[in-house]
Formats: C-alpha cells, structure tokens, sequence
C-alpha cells in the first residue's frame, strides 16, 4: 500500500510526473486493487467514524451505515467505470488500448476522491473550499491524457467522459445507496 500512497502523493503534488512514474511501476490492476485500492476506500468509510467524536446527532448505527455506503460507492463505481471504459476508449485511443493502464487510471483517480472524501470526513465543520477538492481530480485526469495515449483531437470528448464515469457515479451511488437502505433510525423491519 505504500507505493500505491507515494503514486497518490505524486499525482497531488505533480501530475504530470505522477503519472509518469505510475507508467514505471507497471503494477498489475488486480494486485493495485488488492494492496492499494480496497484497502485504502475500506480507510476512508473508516473515517466517517470521526464524526461520532464531534456531531452529536449522528449516532453509531447511522455511522456504520454511512461506512458501508461510503465503501459501496467507490467500489460499484469501479467497476462501473471500467466497464463505461470498455465501451468508449477504444475509438479515443491512438494504436492499441492498454486496459492494464484504463483500469489503473480509473483507479488512482477514484483514490484521488476518496481521499478529498476522507479530508472531508475528518473536518469537525464544512469548510466551502474543500467542497471543490474533487474538481482537482479533473485537472488530474487531464494529466493523465498521454498516460492512455489519446488522440489529439479527442481529448475533450475523452475529459468529458472520464469525468461522466469516474467522478460523477460515486455522488449518485452515495444517496442512492442512502435512500435503498433503511434508516438507523428507523424501527420498522426491513422487507430486504
């Protein structure tokens, strides 16, 4: 999970050199997910758990719920995502389509929402800049446009896209999630 960190780190403090050496670690997908990406959206639905320490509206069985959607929502999305990948890369891509590097862009930069989440999380009030952080994965993605070697005059199409795929799922899945599941307040038996 450090490298997975430091690669995190270095898209935050300079893209183009980020994805840089995400290209040189090569790291296989399934093993970035297992030793980076579950590991680190399982730490960010764990912060949710900071609030119980300074909201006392929320209690705990709500937390854990608000836990498990938070893990949900990037989870789902992932997949969602790579499969919206499937569908459009091709016809943006110049030469062959390297799926190890789409799903690895799909998943640093659904990383990168997440932390912005987890600073979110752990922040006792709301704070109006910090509301724009997931407009920085944009600015990211964009960096990362000769990682998956796009055409050139498919790059805006290609931002568009991404962002309709990576970054807008997980704030549908978040209160879709939130209305499917009964309430921790709620006392009716559930009919799941």
């Amino acid at each position: 999970m450090l490298k997975f960190l430091v690669c995190l780190l270095q898209l935050i403090i300079a893209p183009a050199k980020g994805w840089e050496a995400i290209a040189d670690e090569d790291m296989e997908p399934r093993k970035l997910c297992a030793e980076g990406f579950y590991p680190f959206i399982g730490v960010v639905a764990c912060t949710v758990f900071v609030q119980y320490f300074y909201s006392t509206e929320t209690g705990l069985a709500q937390l854990l719920q608000n836990a498990v959607i938070t893990f949900l929502q990037y989870f789902i999305t992932y997949f969602l995502a790579s499969f919206l990948f499937s569908l459009f890369i091709s016809k943006l891509t110049q030469g062959e389509v390297d799926e190890k590097r789409c799903h690895t862009f799909i998943i640093y930069n659904l990383s990168l929402l997440g932390l912005f989440q987890m600073i979110n999380n752990c922040l006792p009030v709301e704070i109006s800049i910090f509301q724009f952080l997931p407009f920085f994965d944009i600015f990211i993605i964009w960096f990362g446009i000769p990682y998956l070697s796009i055409k050139e005059n498919k790059k805006v199409l290609f931002l568009i896209l991404s962002v309709a795929s990576i970054m807008v799922p997980p704030y549908i899945f978040g209160p879709l999630l939130n209305n499917m599941l009964p309430s921790a307040h709620d006392n009716t038996p559930s009919m799941l």
